[in-house]
Protein backbone atom coordinates (compact mmCIF):
# COMPACT_ATOMS: atom_id res chain seq x y z
CA UNK A 1 0.00 0.00 0.00
CA UNK A 2 2.98 2.37 0.85
CA UNK A 3 4.97 1.88 -2.70
CA UNK A 4 1.16 2.51 -4.02
CA UNK A 5 0.86 5.60 -2.23
CA UNK A 6 4.79 6.64 -3.58
CA UNK A 7 3.74 5.83 -7.25
CA UNK A 8 1.06 8.77 -6.86
CA UNK A 9 3.65 10.71 -6.48
CA UNK A 10 5.59 9.69 -9.53
CA UNK A 11 3.15 12.10 -12.24
CA UNK A 12 3.89 15.06 -10.07
CA UNK A 13 7.58 14.60 -9.27
CA UNK A 14 9.54 11.74 -10.59
CA UNK A 15 12.39 12.21 -8.31
CA UNK A 16 10.34 12.03 -5.65
CA UNK A 17 9.10 9.24 -5.97
CA UNK A 18 12.57 7.85 -6.72
CA UNK A 19 14.08 8.56 -3.50
CA UNK A 20 11.09 7.70 -1.63
CA UNK A 21 10.93 3.94 -3.27
CA UNK A 22 14.98 3.73 -2.23
CA UNK A 23 14.42 4.57 1.37
CA UNK A 24 11.15 3.54 2.62
CA UNK A 25 12.24 0.37 3.24
CA UNK A 26 11.14 -2.04 6.52
CA UNK A 27 14.77 -2.00 8.06
CA UNK A 28 14.75 1.59 7.60
CA UNK A 29 11.58 2.28 9.15
CA UNK A 30 11.93 0.16 11.79
CA UNK A 31 15.42 1.62 12.75
CA UNK A 32 13.54 5.28 12.62
CA UNK A 33 10.50 3.72 15.16
CA UNK A 34 13.02 2.41 17.24
CA UNK A 35 15.27 5.53 17.39
CA UNK A 36 12.14 8.14 18.12
CA UNK A 37 10.25 5.69 20.77
CA UNK A 38 14.20 5.56 22.15
CA UNK A 39 14.11 9.03 22.59
CA UNK A 40 11.09 9.39 24.16
CA UNK A 41 11.40 6.77 26.31
CA UNK A 42 14.54 8.01 27.72
CA UNK A 43 13.25 11.36 27.90
CA UNK A 44 10.03 10.88 30.39
CA UNK A 45 12.32 8.44 32.46
CA UNK A 46 15.02 11.23 32.74
CA UNK A 47 12.52 13.98 33.71
CA UNK A 48 10.37 11.70 35.98
CA UNK A 49 13.45 11.16 37.85
CA UNK A 50 13.67 14.72 38.80
CA UNK A 51 10.79 14.31 40.52
CA UNK A 52 10.59 14.02 44.42
CA UNK A 53 10.59 10.11 45.56
CA UNK A 54 7.78 8.87 47.75
CA UNK A 55 9.15 9.00 51.19
CA UNK A 56 7.36 5.16 52.18
CA UNK A 57 10.65 4.08 49.91
CA UNK A 58 13.57 2.81 51.77
CA UNK A 59 16.52 5.17 51.90
CA UNK A 60 13.83 8.25 51.02
CA UNK A 61 15.83 11.64 52.06
CA UNK A 62 13.93 13.52 55.01
CA UNK A 63 13.81 16.42 52.84
CA UNK A 64 13.37 16.04 49.13
CA UNK A 65 14.32 18.92 46.42
CA UNK A 66 13.25 19.79 43.40
CA UNK A 67 13.24 22.09 40.26
CA UNK A 68 9.43 20.92 40.03
CA UNK A 69 8.51 21.32 43.22
CA UNK A 70 6.56 25.18 44.79
CA UNK A 71 7.63 25.41 48.24
CA UNK A 72 10.54 27.47 49.91
CA UNK A 73 13.47 25.36 51.88
CA UNK A 74 13.35 25.45 55.50
CA UNK A 75 16.04 28.13 57.13
CA UNK A 76 17.82 25.06 58.61
CA UNK A 77 18.59 23.20 54.91
CA UNK A 78 20.71 23.86 52.11
CA UNK A 79 18.92 22.83 49.07
CA UNK A 80 20.72 21.83 45.49
CA UNK A 81 20.90 24.92 43.50
CA UNK A 82 17.81 26.06 41.72
CA UNK A 83 16.07 23.56 44.20
CA UNK A 84 12.80 24.05 45.07
CA UNK A 85 11.47 22.19 48.35
CA UNK A 86 8.95 19.42 48.02
CA UNK A 87 5.89 19.28 49.89
CA UNK A 88 2.35 17.57 49.77
CA UNK A 89 -1.16 18.48 49.46
CA UNK A 90 -3.74 17.33 52.07
CA UNK A 91 -4.68 14.14 50.32
CA UNK A 92 -0.49 13.15 50.40
CA UNK A 93 0.33 13.75 46.78
CA UNK A 94 3.55 15.98 46.18
CA UNK A 95 2.27 19.40 44.84
CA UNK A 96 4.32 19.76 41.37
CA UNK A 97 4.38 22.01 39.23
CA UNK A 98 3.33 19.60 35.90
CA UNK A 99 3.30 22.88 34.00
CA UNK A 100 6.91 23.88 34.22
CA UNK A 101 7.49 20.36 34.03
CA UNK A 102 5.88 19.63 30.19
CA UNK A 103 7.61 23.14 29.38
CA UNK A 104 10.82 21.27 30.15
CA UNK A 105 9.91 18.08 28.04
CA UNK A 106 8.30 20.57 25.22
CA UNK A 107 11.64 22.67 25.06
CA UNK A 108 14.60 19.58 24.92
CA UNK A 109 12.09 18.14 22.17
CA UNK A 110 11.86 21.57 20.32
CA UNK A 111 16.00 21.32 20.76
CA UNK A 112 16.01 17.58 19.49
CA UNK A 113 14.15 17.98 16.46
CA UNK A 114 16.10 21.16 15.40
CA UNK A 115 18.90 18.70 15.74
CA UNK A 116 17.85 15.59 13.76
CA UNK A 117 16.05 17.96 10.88
CA UNK A 118 18.97 20.19 9.96
CA UNK A 119 22.21 18.58 10.90
CA UNK A 120 21.11 14.49 10.07
CA UNK A 121 19.16 16.02 7.19
CA UNK A 122 22.52 18.04 5.51
CA UNK A 123 24.49 15.18 5.96
CA UNK A 124 22.28 13.05 3.86
CA UNK A 125 21.64 15.74 0.96
CA UNK A 126 25.15 16.48 0.78
CA UNK A 127 26.26 12.83 0.91
CA UNK A 128 23.54 11.98 -1.78
CA UNK A 129 24.34 14.42 -4.00
CA UNK A 130 27.93 13.26 -3.41
CA UNK A 131 27.11 9.89 -3.90
CA UNK A 132 25.24 10.71 -7.41
CA UNK A 133 27.80 13.03 -8.61
CA UNK A 134 30.87 9.88 -8.06
CA UNK A 135 28.24 7.30 -9.79
CA UNK A 136 27.90 9.94 -12.60
CA UNK A 137 24.09 9.94 -12.41
CA UNK A 138 23.78 13.80 -11.32
CA UNK A 139 24.27 14.16 -15.12
CA UNK A 140 21.89 12.11 -16.29
CA UNK A 141 18.94 13.82 -13.69
CA UNK A 142 20.41 16.96 -15.36
CA UNK A 143 19.34 15.85 -18.66
CA UNK A 144 15.63 14.66 -17.74
CA UNK A 145 12.82 17.49 -19.16
CA UNK A 146 11.64 18.22 -15.38
CA UNK A 147 12.49 21.73 -14.11
CA UNK A 148 15.65 22.39 -11.60
CA UNK A 149 13.09 23.31 -8.75
CA UNK A 150 11.16 19.85 -9.40
CA UNK A 151 14.16 17.91 -9.57
CA UNK A 152 15.96 19.60 -5.92
CA UNK A 153 12.51 19.56 -4.56
CA UNK A 154 12.39 15.41 -5.10
CA UNK A 155 15.73 15.65 -3.63
CA UNK A 156 15.14 18.18 -0.27
CA UNK A 157 11.35 16.29 0.43
CA UNK A 158 12.56 12.68 -0.63
CA UNK A 159 16.67 12.34 0.42
CA UNK A 160 15.86 13.12 4.21
CA UNK A 161 12.33 11.33 4.24
CA UNK A 162 13.28 8.99 6.68
CA UNK A 163 14.31 11.72 9.05
CA UNK A 164 10.66 13.06 8.82
CA UNK A 165 8.92 10.06 9.62
CA UNK A 166 11.33 9.61 12.69
CA UNK A 167 10.13 13.47 13.78
CA UNK A 168 6.46 12.83 12.65
CA UNK A 169 6.56 9.90 15.44
CA UNK A 170 8.28 12.76 17.72
CA UNK A 171 5.70 14.94 17.14
CA UNK A 172 2.48 13.31 19.48
CA UNK A 173 4.57 13.83 22.51
CA UNK A 174 5.38 16.94 21.80
CA UNK A 175 1.99 18.48 20.70
CA UNK A 176 0.61 16.70 24.07
CA UNK A 177 3.63 18.46 25.91
CA UNK A 178 3.22 21.93 24.59
CA UNK A 179 -0.91 22.06 25.33
CA UNK A 180 -0.04 20.94 29.38
CA UNK A 181 2.41 24.04 29.25
CA UNK A 182 -0.12 25.91 27.85
CA UNK A 183 1.54 27.17 25.07
CA UNK A 184 -0.47 29.23 22.77
CA UNK A 185 -1.44 26.49 20.21
CA UNK A 186 -1.34 29.28 17.19
CA UNK A 187 1.99 30.40 18.24
CA UNK A 188 3.10 25.87 17.97
CA UNK A 189 1.33 26.30 14.91
CA UNK A 190 3.97 29.45 14.16
CA UNK A 191 6.71 27.44 15.63
CA UNK A 192 6.38 24.15 13.09
CA UNK A 193 5.86 26.89 9.83
CA UNK A 194 9.35 28.25 11.06
CA UNK A 195 10.42 24.84 11.30
CA UNK A 196 9.00 24.16 7.51
CA UNK A 197 11.02 27.61 6.29
CA UNK A 198 14.02 26.50 8.28
CA UNK A 199 14.74 23.53 6.75
CA UNK A 200 14.03 24.80 3.00
CA UNK A 201 16.75 27.10 3.81
CA UNK A 202 19.57 24.83 5.14
CA UNK A 203 18.76 22.13 2.80
CA UNK A 204 19.04 24.62 0.22
CA UNK A 205 22.47 25.88 1.48
CA UNK A 206 23.56 22.33 1.50
CA UNK A 207 22.97 21.01 -2.03
CA UNK A 208 23.96 24.53 -3.43
CA UNK A 209 27.21 23.60 -1.33
CA UNK A 210 27.55 19.96 -2.57
CA UNK A 211 27.34 21.29 -6.15
CA UNK A 212 30.08 24.22 -5.53
CA UNK A 213 32.53 21.58 -3.16
CA UNK A 214 31.97 18.88 -5.21
CA UNK A 215 35.98 18.41 -5.52
CA UNK A 216 35.91 17.62 -1.05
CA UNK A 217 34.65 14.82 -1.94
CA UNK A 218 33.33 12.44 0.78
CA UNK A 219 34.41 14.72 3.22
CA UNK A 220 31.88 17.63 1.69
CA UNK A 221 29.25 15.38 3.30
CA UNK A 222 30.81 15.89 6.95
CA UNK A 223 32.39 19.50 7.20
CA UNK A 224 28.79 20.51 6.15
CA UNK A 225 27.16 19.24 8.68
CA UNK A 226 29.47 20.25 10.55
CA UNK A 227 29.15 23.38 10.33
CA UNK A 228 26.08 23.66 10.48
CA UNK A 229 26.07 21.29 14.34
CA UNK A 230 28.39 24.01 15.18
CA UNK A 231 26.13 26.61 13.89
CA UNK A 232 23.11 25.18 16.58
CA UNK A 233 25.29 24.33 18.85
CA UNK A 234 26.82 27.97 19.64
CA UNK A 235 23.40 29.25 19.30
CA UNK A 236 21.36 26.84 21.21
CA UNK A 237 23.83 27.93 24.23
CA UNK A 238 23.26 31.36 23.62
CA UNK A 239 20.03 31.20 23.75
CA UNK A 240 19.35 28.86 27.10
CA UNK A 241 21.82 30.93 28.27
CA UNK A 242 20.52 32.61 31.71
CA UNK A 243 22.43 36.00 30.73
CA UNK A 244 21.44 38.73 27.94
CA UNK A 245 21.86 36.68 24.32
CA UNK A 246 21.78 39.99 22.79
CA UNK A 247 25.09 41.57 21.86
CA UNK A 248 23.15 44.99 20.41
CA UNK A 249 25.42 44.45 17.15
CA UNK A 250 24.55 43.74 13.34
CA UNK A 251 26.02 39.99 14.55
CA UNK A 252 22.10 40.00 16.63
CA UNK A 253 21.70 39.15 12.87
CA UNK A 254 22.76 35.97 13.16
CA UNK A 255 20.29 34.45 16.04
CA UNK A 256 17.18 35.31 13.45
CA UNK A 257 18.75 32.35 11.19
CA UNK A 258 18.09 29.30 14.39
CA UNK A 259 14.71 28.77 14.39
CA UNK A 260 14.89 28.04 17.89
CA UNK A 261 14.76 31.86 18.48
CA UNK A 262 11.09 31.56 18.34
CA UNK A 263 10.97 28.91 21.01
CA UNK A 264 11.41 32.50 23.53
CA UNK A 265 7.85 33.55 22.30
CA UNK A 266 6.34 29.65 23.06
CA UNK A 267 7.87 29.90 26.58
CA UNK A 268 6.09 33.31 27.33
CA UNK A 269 2.82 32.52 26.12
CA UNK A 270 3.11 29.83 29.15
CA UNK A 271 2.97 33.07 31.39
CA UNK A 272 6.22 31.43 33.33
CA UNK A 273 8.32 33.98 35.02
CA UNK A 274 11.78 34.37 33.07
CA UNK A 275 14.02 32.70 36.46
CA UNK A 276 11.66 29.78 36.24
CA UNK A 277 12.13 28.76 32.35
CA UNK A 278 15.92 29.21 31.42
CA UNK A 279 15.04 31.02 28.40
CA UNK A 280 14.81 35.14 28.47
CA UNK A 281 11.70 36.23 26.28
CA UNK A 282 12.00 39.31 27.86
CA UNK A 283 16.19 39.65 25.98
CA UNK A 284 14.03 39.17 22.92
CA UNK A 285 11.71 42.39 23.51
CA UNK A 286 15.22 44.30 23.34
CA UNK A 287 15.97 43.36 19.42
CA UNK A 288 16.02 46.41 17.49
CA UNK A 289 15.84 46.67 13.57
CA UNK A 290 16.11 50.56 12.18
CA UNK A 291 15.46 51.87 15.79
CA UNK A 292 12.39 49.93 16.16
CA UNK A 293 11.84 47.26 18.74
CA UNK A 294 8.86 45.37 17.39
CA UNK A 295 9.38 42.35 18.38
CA UNK A 296 7.91 43.00 21.04
CA UNK A 297 4.92 41.70 19.34
CA UNK A 298 5.24 37.84 18.92
CA UNK A 299 3.17 38.05 15.70
CA UNK A 300 5.85 40.79 14.00
CA UNK A 301 8.60 39.19 15.50
CA UNK A 302 7.94 35.74 13.93
CA UNK A 303 6.58 37.16 10.51
CA UNK A 304 10.10 38.75 10.30
CA UNK A 305 12.10 35.65 10.72
CA UNK A 306 9.75 34.02 8.58
CA UNK A 307 10.73 36.48 5.92
CA UNK A 308 13.92 36.38 6.18
CA UNK A 309 14.07 32.78 6.00
CA UNK A 310 12.27 32.78 2.88
CA UNK A 311 14.24 35.89 1.66
CA UNK A 312 17.42 34.05 1.45
CA UNK A 313 16.02 30.50 0.49
CA UNK A 314 14.74 32.33 -3.09
CA UNK A 315 18.39 33.80 -3.53
CA UNK A 316 19.98 30.32 -2.94
CA UNK A 317 17.37 28.73 -4.80
CA UNK A 318 18.28 31.03 -7.92
CA UNK A 319 21.97 30.13 -7.27
CA UNK A 320 21.19 26.32 -6.94
CA UNK A 321 19.04 26.40 -10.13
CA UNK A 322 21.89 27.81 -12.16
CA UNK A 323 24.97 25.93 -10.54
CA UNK A 324 22.88 22.60 -11.00
CA UNK A 325 21.82 23.00 -14.60
CA UNK A 326 25.79 24.35 -15.86
CA UNK A 327 28.40 23.03 -13.10
CA UNK A 328 31.02 25.21 -14.73
CA UNK A 329 28.97 28.68 -14.28
CA UNK A 330 29.36 30.93 -11.65
CA UNK A 331 27.77 30.79 -8.91
CA UNK A 332 25.28 33.73 -9.45
CA UNK A 333 24.33 35.77 -12.43
CA UNK A 334 25.39 38.93 -12.41
CA UNK A 335 21.85 40.51 -12.22
CA UNK A 336 21.30 38.64 -9.31
CA UNK A 337 23.84 39.76 -7.28
CA UNK A 338 22.76 42.90 -7.74
CA UNK A 339 19.63 42.05 -5.62
CA UNK A 340 21.18 39.91 -3.82
CA UNK A 341 23.76 42.91 -2.61
CA UNK A 342 20.25 45.58 -2.04
CA UNK A 343 18.79 42.97 -0.44
CA UNK A 344 21.86 42.21 2.48
CA UNK A 345 22.56 45.97 2.94
CA UNK A 346 19.21 46.60 3.85
CA UNK A 347 18.60 44.49 6.29
CA UNK A 348 22.34 44.09 7.90
CA UNK A 349 22.02 48.12 8.18
CA UNK A 350 18.83 47.92 10.21
CA UNK A 351 20.97 46.08 13.34
CA UNK A 352 23.42 48.86 13.03
CA UNK A 353 20.49 51.02 14.84
CA UNK A 354 20.50 49.28 18.47
CA UNK A 355 20.96 51.10 22.03
CA UNK A 356 23.93 49.27 23.69
CA UNK A 357 24.35 49.12 27.47
CA UNK A 358 27.79 50.47 27.17
CA UNK A 359 28.73 53.55 26.79
CA UNK A 360 27.41 56.69 24.69
CA UNK A 361 24.91 55.87 21.73
CA UNK A 362 26.84 57.71 19.16
CA UNK A 363 29.96 55.86 20.12
CA UNK A 364 27.78 52.35 20.03
CA UNK A 365 26.19 53.06 16.48
CA UNK A 366 29.80 53.79 15.53
CA UNK A 367 30.75 50.53 16.59
CA UNK A 368 28.27 49.08 15.42
CA UNK A 369 29.00 50.51 12.43
CA UNK A 370 32.43 48.90 12.20
CA UNK A 371 31.17 45.44 12.40
CA UNK A 372 28.81 46.71 9.89
CA UNK A 373 31.71 47.15 7.39
CA UNK A 374 33.17 43.22 8.39
CA UNK A 375 29.61 42.01 7.07
CA UNK A 376 30.22 43.99 3.99
CA UNK A 377 34.17 42.93 3.70
CA UNK A 378 33.06 39.19 3.72
CA UNK A 379 29.96 39.77 1.53
CA UNK A 380 32.41 41.34 -0.83
CA UNK A 381 34.77 38.18 -0.71
CA UNK A 382 31.59 36.09 -1.71
CA UNK A 383 31.00 38.39 -4.32
CA UNK A 384 34.56 38.28 -5.74
CA UNK A 385 34.39 34.14 -5.31
CA UNK A 386 30.67 33.85 -7.00
CA UNK A 387 30.74 36.24 -10.00
CA UNK A 388 34.67 35.70 -11.18
CA UNK A 389 34.90 33.53 -14.50
CA UNK A 390 37.59 31.63 -14.80
CA UNK A 391 40.47 31.37 -17.54
CA UNK A 392 39.21 29.48 -19.95
CA UNK A 393 35.82 31.07 -19.48
CA UNK A 394 36.67 34.58 -20.02
CA UNK A 395 39.31 33.81 -22.84
CA UNK A 396 36.13 32.12 -24.71
CA UNK A 397 34.63 35.57 -24.11
CA UNK A 398 37.68 37.36 -25.52
CA UNK A 399 37.55 35.31 -28.63
CA UNK A 400 33.89 34.51 -29.46
CA UNK A 401 32.36 37.41 -28.13
CA UNK A 402 32.32 39.74 -31.02
CA UNK A 403 30.41 37.28 -33.21
CA UNK A 404 27.52 37.27 -30.80
CA UNK A 405 24.92 39.81 -31.75
CA UNK A 406 23.40 40.63 -28.53
CA UNK A 407 26.96 41.45 -26.99
CA UNK A 408 28.08 42.89 -30.07
CA UNK A 409 26.26 46.19 -29.47
CA UNK A 410 27.47 47.39 -26.14
CA UNK A 411 30.28 45.84 -24.32
CA UNK A 412 29.22 47.83 -21.19
CA UNK A 413 26.44 46.07 -21.47
CA UNK A 414 28.32 42.72 -21.25
CA UNK A 415 30.13 43.87 -18.10
CA UNK A 416 27.64 44.35 -16.09
CA UNK A 417 25.33 41.64 -16.94
CA UNK A 418 27.11 38.75 -19.44
CA UNK A 419 27.49 36.06 -17.78
CA UNK A 420 31.23 35.08 -19.12
CA UNK A 421 32.24 38.56 -18.63
CA UNK A 422 35.22 39.86 -15.64
CA UNK A 423 33.62 40.06 -12.60
CA UNK A 424 35.37 43.41 -11.53
CA UNK A 425 32.46 46.12 -12.91
CA UNK A 426 29.89 44.12 -11.69
CA UNK A 427 31.43 43.78 -7.77
CA UNK A 428 32.17 47.72 -8.43
CA UNK A 429 28.64 48.13 -9.09
CA UNK A 430 27.50 45.79 -6.17
CA UNK A 431 29.77 47.60 -3.44
CA UNK A 432 27.85 50.69 -4.91
CA UNK A 433 24.73 49.89 -4.19
CA UNK A 434 25.40 49.20 -0.78
CA UNK A 435 27.28 52.73 -0.37
CA UNK A 436 24.67 54.55 -2.26
CA UNK A 437 21.92 53.13 0.26
CA UNK A 438 24.63 53.67 3.52
CA UNK A 439 24.92 57.27 2.53
CA UNK A 440 21.19 58.71 3.78
CA UNK A 441 21.32 56.22 5.83
CA UNK A 442 25.02 57.34 7.88
CA UNK A 443 23.91 61.23 7.22
CA UNK A 444 20.64 61.00 9.60
CA UNK A 445 22.24 58.60 12.11
CA UNK A 446 23.24 60.41 15.37
CA UNK A 447 26.50 60.12 14.82
CA UNK A 448 29.14 62.80 15.61
CA UNK A 449 30.93 63.32 12.44
CA UNK A 450 28.78 61.34 9.65
CA UNK A 451 31.16 62.03 6.77
CA UNK A 452 33.76 60.41 8.70
CA UNK A 453 32.07 57.38 8.59
CA UNK A 454 31.30 57.72 5.04
CA UNK A 455 35.02 58.26 4.38
CA UNK A 456 36.30 55.18 6.27
CA UNK A 457 33.87 53.32 4.33
CA UNK A 458 34.40 54.59 0.77
CA UNK A 459 38.53 53.78 1.19
CA UNK A 460 37.56 50.44 2.59
CA UNK A 461 35.40 49.80 -0.86
CA UNK A 462 37.38 51.04 -2.85
CA UNK A 463 39.81 48.56 -1.79
CA UNK A 464 37.62 45.86 -2.00
CA UNK A 465 37.60 46.60 -5.66
CA UNK A 466 41.24 46.44 -6.33
CA UNK A 467 40.77 42.67 -4.67
CA UNK A 468 38.47 42.38 -7.10
CA UNK A 469 41.30 43.08 -9.66
CA UNK A 470 43.97 41.08 -8.61
CA UNK A 471 41.63 38.05 -7.71
CA UNK A 472 40.02 38.43 -11.91
CA UNK A 473 44.16 38.61 -12.82
CA UNK A 474 45.02 35.53 -10.66
CA UNK A 475 42.54 33.23 -12.73
CA UNK A 476 43.59 34.54 -15.84
CA UNK A 477 47.16 32.71 -15.22
CA UNK A 478 46.88 28.97 -15.63
CA UNK A 479 47.76 27.83 -12.30
CA UNK A 480 46.44 24.02 -10.64
CA UNK A 481 43.86 25.79 -8.08
CA UNK A 482 43.08 29.34 -8.87
CA UNK A 483 40.83 30.08 -6.75
CA UNK A 484 41.98 28.81 -3.85
CA UNK A 485 45.44 30.52 -4.74
CA UNK A 486 43.31 33.82 -5.14
CA UNK A 487 41.80 33.10 -1.93
CA UNK A 488 44.92 32.86 -0.18
CA UNK A 489 46.20 36.06 -1.53
CA UNK A 490 43.54 38.24 -0.80
CA UNK A 491 43.48 36.64 2.68
CA UNK A 492 46.79 37.94 3.25
CA UNK A 493 46.36 41.33 1.60
CA UNK A 494 43.02 41.66 4.05
CA UNK A 495 45.01 40.14 7.21
CA UNK A 496 48.54 41.20 7.27
CA UNK A 497 48.47 44.84 7.40
CA UNK A 498 46.20 45.31 10.24
CA UNK A 499 48.27 42.01 12.00
CA UNK A 500 51.72 44.04 11.47
CA UNK A 501 50.48 47.32 12.88
CA UNK A 502 49.67 45.52 15.80
CA UNK A 503 53.16 43.28 16.08
CA UNK A 504 54.05 47.60 15.63
CA UNK A 505 51.12 48.57 18.11
CA UNK A 506 50.15 51.26 15.88
CA UNK A 507 46.63 51.11 17.20
CA UNK A 508 43.72 53.68 15.27
CA UNK A 509 43.40 55.50 18.19
CA UNK A 510 47.08 56.51 18.16
CA UNK A 511 48.41 56.48 15.16
CA UNK A 512 45.62 56.88 12.33
CA UNK A 513 46.83 57.53 8.75
CA UNK A 514 48.57 53.80 8.28
CA UNK A 515 44.49 52.22 9.04
CA UNK A 516 44.13 54.23 6.18
CA UNK A 517 45.61 52.37 3.69
CA UNK A 518 44.08 48.81 5.56
CA UNK A 519 40.86 47.28 4.44
CA UNK A 520 39.83 48.08 7.95
CA UNK A 521 40.44 52.29 7.52
CA UNK A 522 36.67 52.59 9.34
CA UNK A 523 38.85 52.53 12.87
CA UNK A 524 41.16 54.94 11.67
CA UNK A 525 38.40 57.51 12.73
CA UNK A 526 37.04 55.89 16.57
CA UNK A 527 36.95 59.09 18.56
CA UNK A 528 37.34 62.06 15.40
CA UNK A 529 41.21 61.87 15.72
CA UNK A 530 43.03 64.91 14.74
CA UNK A 531 45.70 63.72 13.51
CA UNK A 532 44.04 62.44 10.23
CA UNK A 533 44.31 65.19 7.75
CA UNK A 534 42.81 66.01 4.55
CA UNK A 535 46.04 64.83 2.47
CA UNK A 536 46.21 62.08 4.27
CA UNK A 537 42.78 60.86 3.14
CA UNK A 538 43.07 62.00 -0.40
CA UNK A 539 46.38 60.38 -0.81
CA UNK A 540 44.97 57.16 0.04
CA UNK A 541 42.34 57.63 -2.29
CA UNK A 542 44.27 58.91 -5.39
CA UNK A 543 46.92 55.83 -4.90
CA UNK A 544 43.57 53.57 -4.81
CA UNK A 545 42.02 54.73 -8.32
CA UNK A 546 45.48 54.55 -9.68
CA UNK A 547 45.55 50.69 -8.98
CA UNK A 548 42.40 50.07 -9.95
CA UNK A 549 42.96 52.10 -12.93
CA UNK A 550 46.59 50.19 -13.96
CA UNK A 551 45.26 47.09 -13.25
CA UNK A 552 41.75 47.26 -15.24
CA UNK A 553 43.88 48.35 -18.16
CA UNK A 554 46.80 45.76 -17.73
CA UNK A 555 43.65 43.33 -17.57
CA UNK A 556 41.98 44.66 -20.70
CA UNK A 557 45.19 44.59 -22.58
CA UNK A 558 45.82 40.87 -21.88
CA UNK A 559 41.96 39.61 -22.80
CA UNK A 560 42.22 42.05 -26.20
CA UNK A 561 45.27 40.21 -26.81
CA UNK A 562 44.26 36.76 -26.23
CA UNK A 563 40.78 37.93 -28.29
CA UNK A 564 43.05 38.21 -31.71
CA UNK A 565 41.67 35.79 -34.37
CA UNK A 566 44.58 33.42 -35.21
CA UNK A 567 44.00 34.41 -38.57
CA UNK A 568 45.28 38.26 -37.56
CA UNK A 569 48.17 36.32 -35.30
CA UNK A 570 49.20 34.22 -38.43
CA UNK A 571 49.41 37.35 -40.51
CA UNK A 572 51.22 39.68 -38.12
CA UNK A 573 53.80 37.13 -38.11
CA UNK A 574 54.23 36.20 -41.50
Amino acid sequence: MLLTYIDKFGDWNPQLSRELKGRFKLRNLSIAAVIAIGIQVLLLLTFSGELPIDPNTIDAPPFQYSRYCTATPPENSYPPYNQLYCIKDLVGNWVINWQLWWLDIFKILSVTGLFILLVTGTYLLIADLSKEENKGTLNFIRLTPRSSNNILLGKMLGVPAIIYFLCSLLFPLHLIAGFQAHISPNLMLAYYAIIIVSCGFFYSLSLFFALVSSKLGGFQSFLGSGLVLQFLLITTSILLSSHDFISHTPLDWFILFYPGTVLAYLVESAYIPVKTTQIDYETLHQFAWYGKQFWQNSFLGISFIFANYCLWTYWIQQALNRRFRNPNATWISKLNSYGISASFIIIATGFVFQSGRRGRFEYHIFDNFIVLQMFMILFAGLLIIALSPHRQTLFDWARYRHQTPQNRRSLLRDLILGEKSPSTLAIAINLGIMFAYLIPTILIAPLNDPFAVLVGLFISLNLLIIYAVISQRILLFKLPKPTLIATVVIGVLVVVPPVMFAILQLTPREVATPWLFTIFSLAAFDHYLDTITFMSVIFPLLSQWGLIALGSYEMSKRLQKVGESETKSLLMNS
